[in-house]
Protein backbone atom coordinates (compact mmCIF):
# COMPACT_ATOMS: atom_id res chain seq x y z
CA UNK A 1 0.00 0.00 0.00
CA UNK A 2 0.98 3.04 -0.91
CA UNK A 3 0.50 6.58 0.93
CA UNK A 4 0.30 10.01 -0.86
CA UNK A 5 2.97 11.43 1.59
CA UNK A 6 5.15 8.84 0.02
CA UNK A 7 5.03 10.37 -3.35
CA UNK A 8 8.47 12.00 -5.01
CA UNK A 9 8.88 14.94 -6.72
CA UNK A 10 6.93 14.55 -10.46
CA UNK A 11 5.38 11.07 -9.26
CA UNK A 12 1.34 10.85 -9.91
CA UNK A 13 -1.27 8.63 -8.51
CA UNK A 14 -4.94 7.88 -8.26
CA UNK A 15 -6.72 8.56 -4.60
CA UNK A 16 -8.08 5.09 -3.57
CA UNK A 17 -9.07 5.80 -0.30
CA UNK A 18 -9.18 7.70 3.57
CA UNK A 19 -7.32 6.06 6.68
CA UNK A 20 -9.28 8.07 9.31
CA UNK A 21 -11.73 9.61 10.84
CA UNK A 22 -14.77 10.95 9.08
CA UNK A 23 -14.03 14.18 9.84
CA UNK A 24 -10.73 14.13 8.68
CA UNK A 25 -11.77 12.52 5.67
CA UNK A 26 -14.72 15.12 5.28
CA UNK A 27 -12.14 17.80 4.97
CA UNK A 28 -10.43 15.88 2.36
CA UNK A 29 -13.08 15.74 -0.02
CA UNK A 30 -13.94 19.25 0.49
CA UNK A 31 -10.31 19.93 -0.71
CA UNK A 32 -11.10 18.02 -4.05
CA UNK A 33 -9.29 14.98 -2.80
CA UNK A 34 -11.83 12.72 -2.97
CA UNK A 35 -11.27 8.98 -4.11
CA UNK A 36 -10.83 8.39 -8.08
CA UNK A 37 -8.68 11.74 -8.59
CA UNK A 38 -5.37 12.04 -10.20
CA UNK A 39 -3.00 13.98 -8.07
CA UNK A 40 0.79 15.10 -8.84
CA UNK A 41 3.31 16.12 -6.86
CA UNK A 42 4.71 19.11 -7.93
CA UNK A 43 7.15 20.60 -5.58
CA UNK A 44 8.46 19.77 -1.54
CA UNK A 45 9.52 22.37 0.29
CA UNK A 46 13.30 21.80 1.38
CA UNK A 47 12.48 20.52 4.91
CA UNK A 48 10.13 18.19 4.05
CA UNK A 49 6.84 19.98 4.33
CA UNK A 50 4.09 21.45 2.72
CA UNK A 51 3.91 18.98 -0.20
CA UNK A 52 2.64 21.28 -3.33
CA UNK A 53 -0.43 19.03 -5.34
CA UNK A 54 -2.00 19.37 -8.66
CA UNK A 55 -5.38 17.71 -9.03
CA UNK A 56 -8.25 18.64 -11.34
CA UNK A 57 -7.44 22.42 -12.62
CA UNK A 58 -5.88 23.81 -9.46
CA UNK A 59 -2.83 23.53 -7.56
CA UNK A 60 -3.44 22.78 -3.22
CA UNK A 61 -0.33 22.46 -0.26
CA UNK A 62 -0.36 20.68 2.43
CA UNK A 63 1.27 18.82 5.42
CA UNK A 64 2.51 15.73 5.12
CA UNK A 65 0.67 14.72 7.87
CA UNK A 66 -2.43 14.95 6.06
CA UNK A 67 -1.43 13.12 3.05
CA UNK A 68 -0.19 10.18 5.18
CA UNK A 69 -3.63 9.17 5.73
CA UNK A 70 -4.67 9.17 2.01
CA UNK A 71 -3.81 5.50 0.25
CA UNK A 72 -2.80 6.38 -3.44
CA UNK A 73 -1.74 3.47 -6.52
CA UNK A 74 1.13 5.02 -8.36
CA UNK A 75 0.47 5.71 -11.86
CA UNK A 76 3.88 4.96 -14.08
CA UNK A 77 4.74 6.50 -17.44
Amino acid sequence: MTLLSMLKQGESATILRYQTLPPHAHHLQSLGLVPGTVVSVLRVAPMGDPVHLKLRDYDLCLRRDDLACISVAPISL
